[in-house]
Protein backbone atom coordinates (compact mmCIF):
# COMPACT_ATOMS: atom_id res chain seq x y z
CA UNK A 1 0.00 0.00 0.00
CA UNK A 2 3.17 2.37 0.87
CA UNK A 3 4.57 1.56 -2.65
CA UNK A 4 0.93 2.53 -4.25
CA UNK A 5 0.62 5.89 -2.48
CA UNK A 6 4.45 6.52 -3.43
CA UNK A 7 4.14 5.40 -6.97
CA UNK A 8 0.38 7.24 -7.46
CA UNK A 9 2.33 10.71 -6.12
CA UNK A 10 4.99 11.00 -8.61
CA UNK A 11 2.73 9.96 -11.24
CA UNK A 12 0.15 12.83 -9.99
CA UNK A 13 3.18 15.36 -9.72
CA UNK A 14 4.45 14.08 -13.71
CA UNK A 15 0.89 14.55 -14.68
CA UNK A 16 1.31 18.22 -13.21
CA UNK A 17 4.73 18.85 -15.06
CA UNK A 18 2.95 17.54 -18.37
CA UNK A 19 0.14 20.00 -17.82
CA UNK A 20 2.49 23.21 -16.99
CA UNK A 21 4.68 22.36 -20.11
CA UNK A 22 1.04 23.04 -22.35
CA UNK A 23 -0.17 25.95 -20.44
CA UNK A 24 0.16 29.30 -20.99
CA UNK A 25 -0.48 32.25 -19.22
CA UNK A 26 0.35 35.94 -21.31
CA UNK A 27 -0.41 39.30 -20.35
CA UNK A 28 -1.09 42.25 -22.39
CA UNK A 29 -2.60 45.59 -23.51
CA UNK A 30 -2.26 49.18 -23.27
CA UNK A 31 -2.74 52.59 -21.76
CA UNK A 32 -3.97 55.67 -23.11
CA UNK A 33 -4.30 59.00 -22.04
CA UNK A 34 -5.54 62.81 -22.91
CA UNK A 35 -7.98 65.41 -23.67
CA UNK A 36 -11.09 64.96 -24.37
CA UNK A 37 -13.80 67.37 -26.06
CA UNK A 38 -17.26 67.46 -27.03
CA UNK A 39 -19.42 70.56 -27.41
CA UNK A 40 -22.45 70.93 -25.29
CA UNK A 41 -21.38 67.25 -23.72
CA UNK A 42 -24.86 65.23 -22.80
CA UNK A 43 -26.91 68.01 -22.99
CA UNK A 44 -24.44 70.36 -20.70
CA UNK A 45 -25.03 68.32 -17.46
CA UNK A 46 -21.35 66.71 -17.95
CA UNK A 47 -17.30 68.23 -18.41
CA UNK A 48 -16.77 69.46 -22.44
CA UNK A 49 -13.80 69.12 -21.81
CA UNK A 50 -12.05 66.52 -19.79
CA UNK A 51 -9.15 64.04 -18.74
CA UNK A 52 -9.34 60.70 -20.87
CA UNK A 53 -7.62 57.70 -19.51
CA UNK A 54 -7.82 54.19 -19.99
CA UNK A 55 -5.58 51.10 -18.60
CA UNK A 56 -6.59 47.74 -20.05
CA UNK A 57 -4.79 44.44 -19.10
CA UNK A 58 -6.09 41.45 -20.59
CA UNK A 59 -4.65 38.05 -18.97
CA UNK A 60 -5.02 34.96 -21.13
CA UNK A 61 -4.31 31.44 -20.55
CA UNK A 62 -4.54 28.33 -22.46
CA UNK A 63 -3.38 25.08 -22.93
CA UNK A 64 -3.75 22.33 -25.78
CA UNK A 65 -4.54 18.50 -25.26
CA UNK A 66 -2.57 15.84 -27.06
CA UNK A 67 -5.06 15.60 -30.07
CA UNK A 68 -4.03 19.39 -30.73
CA UNK A 69 -7.59 21.07 -29.21
CA UNK A 70 -6.88 24.56 -27.56
CA UNK A 71 -8.57 25.45 -24.78
CA UNK A 72 -8.32 28.95 -23.31
CA UNK A 73 -10.41 31.69 -21.22
CA UNK A 74 -9.22 35.39 -21.02
CA UNK A 75 -10.08 38.19 -18.15
CA UNK A 76 -9.64 41.94 -18.25
CA UNK A 77 -8.71 44.34 -15.68
CA UNK A 78 -9.97 48.00 -16.82
CA UNK A 79 -9.75 51.40 -15.39
CA UNK A 80 -11.31 54.39 -17.35
CA UNK A 81 -12.16 58.07 -16.05
CA UNK A 82 -15.41 58.77 -15.11
CA UNK A 83 -17.75 60.88 -17.96
CA UNK A 84 -17.82 63.84 -14.95
CA UNK A 85 -13.59 63.76 -15.27
CA UNK A 86 -13.59 62.13 -11.88
CA UNK A 87 -11.23 59.21 -11.17
CA UNK A 88 -12.12 55.08 -11.53
CA UNK A 89 -10.61 52.37 -9.90
CA UNK A 90 -9.99 49.24 -11.78
CA UNK A 91 -12.56 46.38 -12.26
CA UNK A 92 -12.16 42.87 -13.31
CA UNK A 93 -14.32 41.59 -16.59
CA UNK A 94 -16.08 38.54 -16.76
CA UNK A 95 -14.76 35.44 -17.66
CA UNK A 96 -14.85 34.11 -21.54
CA UNK A 97 -14.22 30.75 -22.50
CA UNK A 98 -12.68 29.32 -25.48
CA UNK A 99 -12.30 26.00 -27.75
CA UNK A 100 -10.43 25.66 -31.00
CA UNK A 101 -9.46 23.23 -33.59
CA UNK A 102 -8.44 23.57 -36.92
CA UNK A 103 -10.75 26.06 -38.51
CA UNK A 104 -13.32 25.91 -36.14
CA UNK A 105 -13.32 28.29 -32.61
CA UNK A 106 -16.48 28.51 -30.44
CA UNK A 107 -16.83 31.31 -26.92
CA UNK A 108 -19.02 31.18 -24.02
CA UNK A 109 -19.35 33.42 -21.44
CA UNK A 110 -18.82 37.63 -21.45
CA UNK A 111 -18.55 37.40 -25.43
CA UNK A 112 -19.23 39.80 -28.43
CA UNK A 113 -21.83 39.35 -31.38
CA UNK A 114 -21.06 38.93 -34.70
CA UNK A 115 -21.09 42.23 -35.26
CA UNK A 116 -18.59 43.45 -32.65
CA UNK A 117 -16.43 41.26 -33.07
CA UNK A 118 -15.44 42.32 -36.22
CA UNK A 119 -14.39 38.49 -37.29
CA UNK A 120 -16.68 38.76 -40.32
CA UNK A 121 -18.16 42.19 -41.27
CA UNK A 122 -15.31 45.86 -40.47
CA UNK A 123 -18.01 47.23 -38.82
CA UNK A 124 -15.86 50.05 -36.76
CA UNK A 125 -13.91 50.61 -39.86
CA UNK A 126 -10.77 53.17 -39.56
CA UNK A 127 -11.50 55.60 -36.14
CA UNK A 128 -9.91 58.94 -35.85
CA UNK A 129 -8.43 59.95 -33.07
CA UNK A 130 -7.26 58.75 -29.39
CA UNK A 131 -11.00 57.40 -28.28
CA UNK A 132 -12.53 56.88 -31.85
CA UNK A 133 -15.35 59.53 -31.25
CA UNK A 134 -16.81 58.80 -34.79
CA UNK A 135 -16.39 56.53 -37.11
CA UNK A 136 -18.06 54.45 -40.25
CA UNK A 137 -20.86 53.63 -38.00
CA UNK A 138 -21.72 56.44 -35.60
CA UNK A 139 -24.77 57.39 -37.01
CA UNK A 140 -26.38 53.30 -36.20
CA UNK A 141 -28.67 53.02 -34.19
CA UNK A 142 -27.23 49.04 -33.80
CA UNK A 143 -26.74 48.22 -29.57
CA UNK A 144 -23.86 45.37 -30.17
CA UNK A 145 -23.87 42.39 -27.36
CA UNK A 146 -20.21 42.89 -26.99
CA UNK A 147 -17.30 41.56 -24.44
CA UNK A 148 -17.70 43.68 -20.97
CA UNK A 149 -14.48 44.92 -19.98
CA UNK A 150 -15.65 46.15 -16.75
CA UNK A 151 -18.87 43.44 -15.75
CA UNK A 152 -19.72 40.50 -15.90
CA UNK A 153 -20.76 40.88 -19.38
CA UNK A 154 -23.63 38.55 -21.38
CA UNK A 155 -23.46 35.11 -20.79
CA UNK A 156 -23.47 34.08 -24.63
CA UNK A 157 -21.98 31.55 -27.31
CA UNK A 158 -20.33 32.61 -30.51
CA UNK A 159 -18.68 30.52 -33.27
CA UNK A 160 -16.53 30.94 -35.88
CA UNK A 161 -15.59 28.44 -38.84
CA UNK A 162 -12.87 29.53 -41.08
CA UNK A 163 -12.62 27.92 -44.45
CA UNK A 164 -9.79 29.21 -46.64
CA UNK A 165 -10.95 32.75 -48.00
CA UNK A 166 -14.45 32.65 -46.85
CA UNK A 167 -15.73 32.86 -42.55
CA UNK A 168 -19.25 31.92 -41.24
CA UNK A 169 -20.31 33.01 -37.40
CA UNK A 170 -23.40 33.13 -35.18
CA UNK A 171 -23.63 34.04 -31.74
CA UNK A 172 -26.77 34.10 -29.20
CA UNK A 173 -26.77 36.07 -25.81
CA UNK A 174 -29.31 36.09 -23.31
CA UNK A 175 -30.49 39.15 -21.58
CA UNK A 176 -27.08 42.04 -22.56
CA UNK A 177 -26.74 45.45 -22.61
CA UNK A 178 -25.28 47.61 -25.51
CA UNK A 179 -21.26 48.75 -26.24
CA UNK A 180 -22.56 52.25 -24.51
CA UNK A 181 -21.86 51.03 -20.89
CA UNK A 182 -22.03 53.11 -17.87
CA UNK A 183 -25.33 54.92 -16.90
CA UNK A 184 -26.21 54.89 -20.46
CA UNK A 185 -26.44 51.21 -20.94
CA UNK A 186 -29.53 49.79 -22.66
CA UNK A 187 -30.56 46.27 -21.74
CA UNK A 188 -32.38 43.92 -24.02
CA UNK A 189 -33.71 40.59 -24.28
CA UNK A 190 -32.18 37.12 -26.05
CA UNK A 191 -29.87 38.02 -29.34
CA UNK A 192 -29.31 36.20 -32.39
CA UNK A 193 -26.38 36.99 -34.90
CA UNK A 194 -25.60 35.34 -38.03
CA UNK A 195 -22.61 36.81 -40.54
CA UNK A 196 -20.63 35.44 -43.58
CA UNK A 197 -17.33 36.89 -45.14
CA UNK A 198 -15.63 36.39 -48.40
CA UNK A 199 -12.54 37.68 -49.13
CA UNK A 200 -11.19 38.24 -53.04
CA UNK A 201 -8.40 39.69 -54.12
CA UNK A 202 -7.38 41.61 -51.54
CA UNK A 203 -10.73 43.23 -50.79
CA UNK A 204 -13.39 41.60 -48.34
CA UNK A 205 -16.83 41.65 -48.56
CA UNK A 206 -19.18 40.63 -45.38
CA UNK A 207 -22.53 40.63 -43.68
CA UNK A 208 -24.56 39.95 -40.65
CA UNK A 209 -27.66 39.44 -39.99
CA UNK A 210 -28.95 40.50 -35.69
CA UNK A 211 -32.02 40.51 -33.96
CA UNK A 212 -33.30 41.13 -29.99
CA UNK A 213 -35.71 41.12 -28.08
CA UNK A 214 -36.26 44.17 -25.92
CA UNK A 215 -36.13 43.48 -21.94
CA UNK A 216 -39.17 42.91 -19.96
CA UNK A 217 -41.28 42.43 -23.35
CA UNK A 218 -41.93 40.20 -26.69
CA UNK A 219 -40.99 43.24 -29.28
CA UNK A 220 -38.07 42.50 -31.42
CA UNK A 221 -36.47 44.53 -33.69
CA UNK A 222 -33.65 43.55 -36.61
CA UNK A 223 -30.53 44.49 -38.32
CA UNK A 224 -28.50 43.72 -41.20
CA UNK A 225 -24.95 45.22 -41.47
CA UNK A 226 -22.36 44.65 -44.46
CA UNK A 227 -18.99 45.91 -45.56
CA UNK A 228 -16.63 46.01 -47.62
CA UNK A 229 -13.15 46.25 -47.28
CA UNK A 230 -9.59 46.77 -49.53
CA UNK A 231 -7.08 48.59 -50.69
CA UNK A 232 -7.03 51.78 -53.24
CA UNK A 233 -3.52 52.67 -53.80
CA UNK A 234 -1.96 53.24 -50.48
CA UNK A 235 -5.25 53.77 -48.77
CA UNK A 236 -6.42 51.42 -47.19
CA UNK A 237 -10.74 52.04 -47.31
CA UNK A 238 -13.66 50.47 -45.75
CA UNK A 239 -17.42 51.03 -46.33
CA UNK A 240 -20.34 49.93 -44.50
CA UNK A 241 -24.05 50.05 -44.83
CA UNK A 242 -26.80 49.31 -41.88
CA UNK A 243 -30.43 48.94 -41.91
CA UNK A 244 -31.45 48.62 -38.16
CA UNK A 245 -35.31 48.60 -37.91
CA UNK A 246 -35.31 50.97 -34.97
CA UNK A 247 -33.88 53.47 -37.30
CA UNK A 248 -35.64 55.73 -39.87
CA UNK A 249 -33.07 55.39 -43.01
CA UNK A 250 -30.17 52.96 -43.90
CA UNK A 251 -26.92 54.50 -42.40
CA UNK A 252 -23.97 54.69 -44.97
CA UNK A 253 -20.92 55.19 -43.87
CA UNK A 254 -16.86 54.55 -45.31
CA UNK A 255 -13.29 55.39 -43.67
CA UNK A 256 -9.61 55.13 -44.77
CA UNK A 257 -6.12 55.74 -43.49
CA UNK A 258 -3.37 56.36 -46.13
CA UNK A 259 0.27 56.32 -44.55
CA UNK A 260 1.93 60.50 -45.62
CA UNK A 261 5.74 59.08 -44.24
CA UNK A 262 7.58 56.08 -42.06
CA UNK A 263 5.65 56.96 -39.10
CA UNK A 264 2.46 58.92 -39.91
CA UNK A 265 -0.97 58.29 -40.93
CA UNK A 266 -4.26 60.22 -41.67
CA UNK A 267 -7.55 58.39 -40.82
CA UNK A 268 -10.85 59.93 -41.95
CA UNK A 269 -14.30 58.49 -41.06
CA UNK A 270 -18.16 59.58 -42.55
CA UNK A 271 -21.48 58.34 -41.44
CA UNK A 272 -24.68 59.41 -42.81
CA UNK A 273 -28.81 58.23 -41.92
CA UNK A 274 -30.11 56.75 -39.33
CA UNK A 275 -32.49 58.01 -37.03
CA UNK A 276 -33.80 61.59 -38.34
CA UNK A 277 -32.58 63.95 -35.69
CA UNK A 278 -28.88 62.90 -36.57
CA UNK A 279 -26.61 64.88 -38.47
CA UNK A 280 -24.25 63.99 -40.31
CA UNK A 281 -20.87 63.10 -38.47
CA UNK A 282 -17.29 62.83 -39.20
CA UNK A 283 -13.45 63.12 -38.06
CA UNK A 284 -10.54 64.01 -39.76
CA UNK A 285 -7.16 62.44 -37.44
CA UNK A 286 -3.65 61.44 -37.43
CA UNK A 287 -1.37 58.69 -35.71
CA UNK A 288 1.98 58.86 -35.38
CA UNK A 289 4.67 56.35 -34.00
CA UNK A 290 7.03 56.96 -31.39
CA UNK A 291 8.75 53.42 -30.98
CA UNK A 292 8.43 51.28 -29.01
CA UNK A 293 4.52 50.66 -29.32
CA UNK A 294 4.19 54.47 -28.71
CA UNK A 295 2.01 56.21 -30.61
CA UNK A 296 0.31 59.86 -30.52
CA UNK A 297 -3.62 60.49 -31.67
CA UNK A 298 -5.46 63.53 -32.22
CA UNK A 299 -8.68 63.94 -34.34
CA UNK A 300 -11.22 66.84 -35.13
CA UNK A 301 -14.69 66.47 -36.57
CA UNK A 302 -18.34 66.75 -35.68
CA UNK A 303 -20.97 63.38 -34.02
CA UNK A 304 -24.65 62.58 -34.97
CA UNK A 305 -25.90 64.95 -32.68
CA UNK A 306 -24.57 68.04 -34.39
CA UNK A 307 -21.53 68.59 -31.58
CA UNK A 308 -17.75 69.75 -32.50
CA UNK A 309 -15.40 66.50 -30.69
CA UNK A 310 -11.77 66.49 -30.69
CA UNK A 311 -9.56 64.81 -28.67
CA UNK A 312 -5.20 64.27 -28.72
CA UNK A 313 -3.58 61.83 -26.32
CA UNK A 314 -0.80 59.04 -25.88
CA UNK A 315 -1.63 54.94 -26.15
CA UNK A 316 0.80 52.97 -25.72
CA UNK A 317 0.96 48.37 -25.93
CA UNK A 318 2.33 46.71 -23.86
Amino acid sequence: MKKLLIATTALVGTASVVAADNANINFGGYGRFGILYEEDRAGGTEEDTRIESRFRLNIDASTETDGGIRFAARVRVEANENANNSANAASFSGARFQVSSGGLRVRVGNISGVTDAANVVNYFGFEPGLVGQTGQYANSGVSLPAFSSTGAGNNGINVLYEMGDFKVMASYTDDHTDNLGGAGATAFGDSFEIGASYTFSAWTLGAVYGEFEDAGSDVSEDWIVATLSGTIGIADVSFLVSDFEGDDDAVFGASASFPVGAATSILASFSDGGDDANDTSYGLGFRHSLGGGVRLDGMVGSNAAGNTIADLGVRFDF
